[in-house]
Formats: structure tokens, sequence, C-alpha cells
């Protein structure tokens, strides 16, 4: 497809329009499908326009800050595979906000941001998906127009060559599979400088750095947030360094076309210059490491590891002083509450200054929100906030992931300047807002709902993992550096279902858990370490079926397990507990289990039995596996739009026998944690088929099947032994003299890790 897409060609004569046609008639032939695009240089605005025939390619000229030009209409309806636009160009500087105007009725609302145009002395590639706009604002039939917007900004140029629409397929994946290959490459180099320490103050951003006297010429290089780590050829992106130890002192606000944005978001990376004059990476870029205290909240510690998934109010209040809870989730519909416009919400908005630009939030949902989070302060409830964003939003649909083709949630959108600093006004506006007593307290923020299962749950289209984590760390970033102003106690969670090293297979994507921590923690070695945790939801293999325990035979006491679920929760713990995924090599991070319950069936007592004594078993677990932190049983009450599940704690509300009432699993979840514990959970071990709640747990070794008992014994007595921070034991043959605990044996070529109790 690639050739056939640079033999089409638009605004040609004569001979070029025959042969445009000639390979378009061929192409038609093919599985695939394609229609090139005209641009009529008669419609434009605020653009010079220069033709070049050798090339067959358009050069424009901005002339204001409103450039466009429009497209002739289609001279065929597309058809349903038809949905990429592609074309070449060049460009003399990043262009940001490159949008898509669907025609014959021209206004915001039928419009799409689709991302930027990186600086390029070379012809580039570009291609979107237009799949969900073509269904959207019902466009592509022949007679229909399009045009194109080229940014915000004056006095630079672009060369466009090649545009068409063409059938999705393996052309499609391109772009992502070259990105996502650098971004693995990325990773992997070790470059020959490192960044020092990037410092945001009130007014500024000082970054410390180093280069050597060694007669190349090095450079400071911003890396926006809604700029791939690879784009450094802007010059405006660049401060000049000298050689030898540096601090560069640089506004805290910057300017993007008509868009100020917050550096505390952006990466800092060192760059040589060629001989050609492009800039090459020669440092790993790195975020700020240190973030100005607007508000310093004291920590909030966990009361004990009983939770709530899904909070909100209802007539269920009392639950939270019946069930002693400590900690619950909240939904928050992040995009939904925002507008740049003061008529979207009209009387019942809250105006916002964020950076220099005024944002305006929804009162009534503010409210709503404000209500949720004071009941939980006043109780001491550490506090979750589950950030979502809508496909739909009521306003804002910037924020939507400009590749979102499905789901019910779209990662955030942060490759335009416009959607960055949209999604960071609504991170400023609740981390200052619910930071205290006044509106109540957010401490963890997850992001955002299962992003293993990201095509239905966190959505940006079918992506390579490496490139869809990219986007996954750059939202945990923005949201961290912007929290933790007003409270450098909170920390980030990353949201994952019950599979381990189990692919999701979701439409032929195969993100797996494991995987997927192990990218993050890549990130975190490479541009800073921050306190990230998990947000996990060990659910049994089969979500219908309550009897984990004998059921879940995928799920094993291996850290190569395919899933974790309740059968196994010492895989994830031991995880969280590893040395080398600790928070600056020293600090367990968070682990909560955000969402998680068994299933009943139906209401039958032998299936309502069956759920209460699977909530046994997870307790007991939760409650001495010392890397878990907390776990939010989800749902509260069962609900009719979970899929047929009835994993609540309380029947339906509008149930024929037992409205709203509770389930024996209330029961069970009361007296976790309290003195009536094993007098509640003593008739359900005969469910389990148990005698002592120690027969529950997979064997003294954890990361060691059992079945692999032997290979701890092979190891040589001389091995050393650690405690999992690092400090020495002394050898293997001194581990019976040790308290119980959880200790590394390590060897010259080996290393297990022992449970010893």
């Amino acid at each position: 497809m690639k050739n056939i897409c640079h033999s089409v060609l638009f605004g040609a004569s004569g001979a070029r329009a025959l042969l445009g046609l000639l390979v378009f008639l061929s192409f038609a032939t093919s599985a695939q499908a394609l229609q090139k695009l005209v641009l009529n240089t008669s419609r434009t605005n605020q653009l010079q326009c220069t033709y070049n025939e050798d090339e067959d390619s358009y050069t424009f000229k901005t002339t204001g800050n409103d450039p466009y030009i429009f497209v002739n209409a289609l001279s065929k309806t597309l058809s349903d595979e038809e949905v990429i636009l592609c074309f070449e160009y060049k460009c003399s500087r990043t262009l940001g906000d490159f949008q898509v105007y669907y025609g014959n009725s021209y206004s915001e609302a039928r419009s799409r941001v689709l991302g930027n145009l990186l600086l390029s002395k070379e012809w580039k590639k570009k291609e979107f998906n237009l799949k969900n706009d073509r269904k959207s604002f019902g466009w592509g039939s022949a007679g229909q127009t399009m045009r194109l917007d080229f940014g915000r900004a004056s006095g630079y140029t672009i060369t466009i060559r090649n545009l068409c629409i063409h059938a999705e397929g393996e052309e499609e994946l391109d772009e992502k599979t070259i990105e996502s290959r650098q971004v693995t490459s990325y990773l992997n180099t070790e470059y020959p400088l490192q960044m020092g320490q990037v410092e945001v103050k009130r007014a500024s951003v000082a970054v410390s750095c180093s280069v050597p006297d060694d007669g190349n010429n090095y450079s400071l290089a911003e890396i926006p947030l809604f700029h791939n780590v690879d784009d450094i050829d802007d010059e405006a992106m660049l401060t000049p360094l000298v050689p030898g130890d540096t601090t560069v002192l640089l506004s805290r606000v910057k300017r993007v076309d008509a868009t100020y944005y917050d550096r505390i978001v952006s990466r800092w990376a060192l760059v040589k210059t060629q001989e050609d004059g492009s800039h090459e990476l020669v440092s790993h870029a790195r975020y700020a490491d240190l973030v100005p205290a607007l508000a310093s909240p004291a920590a909030m510690p966990l009361k004990n590891k009983k939770g709530l998934g899904g909070f909100y109010i209802n007539e269920n209040l009392s639950d939270l002083d019946d069930l002693q809870i400590g900690s619950v989730t909240v939904n928050v519909v992040a995009n939904n509450i925002i507008s740049t416009s003061s008529s979207t919400f009209g009387s019942n908005s809250i105006s916002y200054k964020y950076v220099t630009n005024t944002f305006y939030f929804d009162r009534g949902q503010i409210e709503s929100y404000d209500r949720v989070f004071k009941e939980c302060y006043k109780r001491g409830i550490v506090t979750s906030a589950i950030l979502l964003i809508v496909p739909t939003p009521v306003n804002a649909k910037e924020t939507v992931h400009p590749e979102y083709n499905g789901g019910y949630y779209s990662m955030p959108n942060m490759t335009t300047a416009k959607g960055a600093v949209l999604y960071a006004a609504i991170i400023d506006f609740l981390a200052k807002r619910y930071s205290g007593a006044t509106y109540g307290r957010i401490n963890n923020w997850i992001l955002h709902n299962e992003v293993d299962y990201g095509q239905t749950w966190t959505n940006m289209g079918v992506q390579p993992m490496p490139r869809y984590m990219d986007a996954y760390v750059k939202s945990m970033r923005l949201v961290y550096n912007i929290a933790r102003q007003y409270d450098p106690n909170t920390s980030v969670l990353a949201s994952f279902t019950h599979s381990w090293t189990q692919d999701s297979n979701e439409d032929g994507v195969g993100y797996n858990t494991q995987r997927m921590l192990e990218q993050i923690n890549r990130y975190s070695r490479t541009e800073g370490d921050f306190y990230w945790g998990l947000a996990y939801h060990p659910y049994p293999q089969d979500l219908t079926k309550p009897s984990f325990w004998t059921n879940d035979t995928r799920s094993t006491y291996t850290m190569d397990s395919p899933y974790c679920t309740f059968k196994n929760l010492e895989v994830v713990n031991a995880w969280v507990l590893d040395a080398e995924n600790r928070y600056m090599g020293t600090v367990k991070r968070p682990l909560h289990l955000s969402e998680n319950g068994t299933n009943s069936p139906d209401y039958s007592a032998t299936q309502l039995k069956l759920q209460a004594a699977g909530a046994c078993w997870a307790w007991k677990k939760v409650e001495r596996l010392e890397g878990i932190d907390g776990m939010q049983w989800h749902n509260w009450r069962d609900n009719r739009a979970e899929f047929g599940l009835c994993i609540g704690l309380r029947y339906y509300p509008d149930d024929e026998n037992h409205p709203n009432g509770c389930k024996p699993v209330w029961y069970v979840w009361q007296a976790a944690g309290t003195e009536q514990e094993d007098d509640v959970f003593a008739p359900y071990m005969s469910v389990l088929g148990v005698t002592d709640w120690d027969d529950i747990f997979g064997g003294t070794l954890l990361g060691v099947d059992n079945t692999m008992a032997d290979s701890l014994q092979e190891m040589d007595e001389g091995a050393d032994l650690y405690t999992l921070d690092g400090i020495k034991r002394g050898n293997l043959s001194d581990l019976e003299h040790q308290p119980a605990g959880v200790y590394v044996v390590r060897s010259k070529h080996a290393a297990r890790k022992v449970v010893k109790k």
C-alpha cells in the first residue's frame, strides 16, 4: 500500500491525473480501497500557497493564527473500510493541534484535533484513523467536503503531498510499529550522558546538567508531554549549553500556539548537534524530581485493610461505620466536569484559572463529589479516585484520545497541547480542591481502568504494548507531578485485571500485567522514579464462578502464573515486596486490591454460601500478606449493569424478596478484622475444604512452585541471606535462626525468595 499511496496525486494535470486514475483502478481491484483527496486552493484562510509540479506537492505559508484549507468534495461514497487519512509532509516547526472539520456543515462540534505534525526537513508520513469520526459525524458520502486546520501560529511553512483516504489494514500499523520500536530502543539504550536534578519552583524550572568539553555542541531539550521523546529537532525546544556543570533556569509557563502550558509535566534531555544540523539524543529524559509544596496535609494512615469499591452517597451510608471501612474507591468521570466555555454549564459554572487559561467546571457534579469525599474524610477513610475519560464528554472532546475506536472509556488525549492542558487543568482543580478538610480528600489516584484490557476499558485503538504504555505513563506522570503539589503523600496507582503472565488476547492485542509493570519500572529507572503503585483486580479466572479455590487451575504459586486471583495472591504480594520493584529501591510500592468480589450466580443458599466462603479466603490472605495495603470489595450492592454478575455485599435494590438487604457476604465483611472474625468465618471452612486457615496459603516458597522446592535445597548453604530491605543476615544456613519473615537467598547464579513462618 505504501507505493500506491505515494503514487496517488492531487491537483495534478494531464498525464499525472491519468496515472493517478490507473493506480487507483489497479488498487480498487485489490482487497483494500483508496480515495485520493484534492485540496481546493481557492478556499483557504491565512495561507499562501505554491505548487511544485516535480514533487506534486503543495507548500503553504501561514499568515495568521487561523490557517486552513478546504478539500474538494468526495467523488464517491467511502466504503466502511476507508477510514485512514494519509499524507506526507514537511514542516518548518512542530505544528500543534492539527485539526479536521467535517463538512458540509462546519462547526467546532463537527471537528476533531488529531495530533501534532513534527518539525521535519524530510518527508514524513502521517496517518489518522477516522473510523470513530465518520460514524459520529455521519461523514463519508459522495459530495461531502473537509477542512484541514494547521494549528494556531503564523509564519511557518508546511508542505503536503499524497493526500488520500485508504482502507484500514496493515499500513495503518506502520507508524505505530515504528513508534513502538523507538520507545523500546529508547528505554533499552545506555546513553553516554545523564540528566541532573530537575526542580520545579513557583515561577521557574531549574534543570541541572553537565556536558563534556569534547568539541561537540550540546543543548538541553525540553520534551513537552504532547511530544514523543524523539521529537527534538525543533529549535524552540532547545537551550544551548556550555561545557561543564550548568543549571538552566527557565520560565515555568510556556506558550505553544494559542495555548499556555505548565512545564511541571515536561521532560528534559541532553542532545548533541550533528553535522547536518539535526540533533541526537545523548541522555534519557527526566521528569521533575522536586515540585513546590502548595499545601502539606498530614499523611492519612490506613485504619485497616478493609475497604469498599465504587462508593457513592446512598441510603446505606451507615455501612461505612457498620463495616468499619478503612478505604474506598470513587469513580470520577474526569472529562465530563470541565469546559472552555462559560455557557456550557451556565450559572452552574465554577470559574477556575489554570496557568493563564480560564476553565469552567460543573458545580452540580463537583458538589456531588464534595459530599462523597467529605463523608469519607470525616471518618478518616483513605479514598482513591478512579479517573475515567468518557468518549462522549459534555463538552471537552479534546480530552478523548484521537485514536479511540471503541470501548467504555478512553485514554486521555495528551497528543496535543490543547488536550494535555485540558487534562492537566482537570487534575489541578481536583487535586487542589480535594486536599483537606473543606471538601474532603483524594489520597490515591487510580489511572484509569484495567489497562491490560485496554481495548474495552482504556481505549486508544489497537496498539503495540510499548506505544500504549508510553501514553499511559505520561498520564501517570501528569497526575503525579500536579497532585503532589497539593499533597506530597499522594500516589498514583496503575489499574490491572487478574491477568499476570496471561495475555488478554483481546481482539488480538496481547497485554499482560507482569509485562506492563516491567515497562513502568523501565520508565522509573530511566526517567527518574516516582511513587506509583498497583490497583489490582484479582477476580476469579471465571468471574461467574465463585469457587475459585477449585476452579482457578491456572492460578499457580509461581511468579510466572498465568493469572493472579484470590487463590494465589501471594504472587502479586511477592512482586510488590521484591527489592527490585521498590520505590527508590527501598520503599514498598502501594498495592490496593481496588476492585474484586466473588459472584453469587443466583440467590440460592448454596451460591450465597460459596460467595461468602470466597470472601473469607480472600480476607485471610489479605490480612496476612504484608505487601497488600487494602482491599476494596466491589460491588457495594448488586448492580444490574454488571453484566449479570451478583458480586455485591447487598442484594439488588429492586430484588423481589430482599430489596437492598444484606447478603451473607456482608456479614463476613463486617466480621473481618474484628474479634468476631473466627466465629463468623468458621462455618465456611468446610465449604473451602480446609481445617486450618494456614491450608489456604501456597507453601513456604514465594516465586517458586511447591513442585520446585528442591531448587532451594540445591543452593549452596553458603549462599547469602538478605532481608527484603537489603540487610545481609549471613548465609542460607542461618535461616533457621532468623525470625519469621520474607528473605532473599542469593548465590552467584540464582536467587530465591523464601517465607519463614
